[in-house]
């Protein structure tokens, strides 16, 4: 049976594709590549890169406040 119908598929006329079948694909999806690059954009960089810039600020608060920099060392000197 499967021969049969491959046969008969390959007889089938294919009407070519319209001529706008391709700017049409490009913007749509274009369009879809943008809209999830800016969902990623704001979702995921901004927030890890105002994380970042925020602890770096406050690092050097803390510098400028008590002229150490990182956590307070818990060993003694002897």
């Amino acid at each position: 049976m499967a021969p049969d119908l491959f046969d008969k598929l390959a007889e089938v006329e294919v009407p070519p594709p319209p001529s706008q079948f391709d700017n049409q694909l490009h913007d749509k999806v274009n369009r879809g590549l943008v809209i999830t690059q800016f969902i990623d954009l704001f979702v995921v960089a901004l927030p890890w890169a105002l994380v970042h810039f925020f602890r770096a600020f406050l690092g050097l608060l803390a510098f400028s406040v008590t002229g150490r920099y990182g956590p307070a060392s818990k060993r003694r000197r002897r």
